[in-house]
């Protein structure tokens, strides 16, 4: 008998042990945004500072996206604080068609493509903004059929499906810097389009 006692109060004290581990490294790790300045003045996405904290961006391992990443997380609405997304309490995104993800046929084919943007972090500690484009796949891992990543110290960046089947990528949420995103029949592959100052 006492040595079942012995054996449950050992057993609790591991629980608890291992519980108190797990809530100080959850504590120790960053949140996903952090925010340095005066957001009165400067709006959050300028002044935001994103922390991937991923290996694997929807079912792909970071590496086989760019070997010298170590981390890379796609933007989610529930990844960041709801009072930076509803500011005054309106969705700012989707009040202006933005999206981190949007889904398409965006060369043409029958398999659905799915676009998203996020946030990466190299080996040697370097961050940027990502775009990826992948082929949804009901079986197996996606495909990808495109990536773009661009080292920024400020990651923020957003969607929006373009009127011919193009992806509209902004680096703000109320400005004009934007850059449009095509499949190109000729070269058979997504590119850049130019923009309105360079047409």
């Amino acid at each position: 008998m006492l040595h079942r006692f012995t054996f449950v109060r050992a057993a609790r004290w591991i629980f608890a042990l291992c519980c108190w581990l797990v809530a100080a490294q959850a504590q120790a790790e960053p949140a996903f945004v952090t925010i340095e300045g005066d957001l009165k003045s400067i709006a959050w996405w300028v002044l935001a500072d994103f922390h991937p904290f991923t290996t694997e961006v929807r079912g792909l391992p970071v590496r086989e996206i760019r070997k010298n990443w170590c981390k890379a997380t796609e933007f989610r609405k529930d990844l960041i604080p709801r009072e930076l997304l509803f500011e005054g309490g309106t969705d700012a995104m989707a009040a202006a068609n933005m999206s981190f993800a949007v889904e398409g046929r965006f060369d043409g084919t029958a398999p659905k493509q799915v676009a998203l943007v996020g946030v990466f972090e190299e080996c040697t500690g370097q961050k940027g903004r990502f775009i990826l484009i992948l082929d949804q796949s009901a079986e197996g891992k996606p495909k990808i059929r495109f990536v773009n990543a661009v080292r920024t110290d400020h990651q923020f960046g957003a969607l929006q499906k373009g009127d011919d089947n193009s992806i509209v990528a902004w680096a703000c949420m109320e400005c004009d810097n934007f850059a449009v995103l095509k499949w190109d029949r000729k070269k058979r592959k997504f590119d850049w389009r130019p923009g309105p100052a360079e047409q």
